[in-house]
């Protein structure tokens, strides 16, 4: 399953849309949950990553961030 969607989506909808693929694969309400928790981490994972990649922060709380290191204002 790939999508290279790159659009800004409420949790909500994410968590929707994961359940209606999976359950477009299974019938079995345990493996639609399995699949559905898969797809949802595996995208979290992968946005995380992304935000940290594009963070110029260094992981201190939100709102009062320290500049990373070799960053320049």
């Amino acid at each position: 399953m790939k999508t290279k969607v790159h659009e800004t989506a409420e949790l909500g909808d994410l968590v929707v849309t994961a359940f209606d693929s999976a359950a477009q694969c299974s019938t079995d309400p345990a493996e639609v949950s399995r699949l559905a928790r898969q797809m949802v981490m595996h995208l979290l994972r992968h946005a995380r990553s992304a935000f940290a990649l594009a963070s110029p922060f260094d992981g201190a709380h939100p709102g009062g961030g320290r500049r990373a290191s070799g960053v320049a204002d």
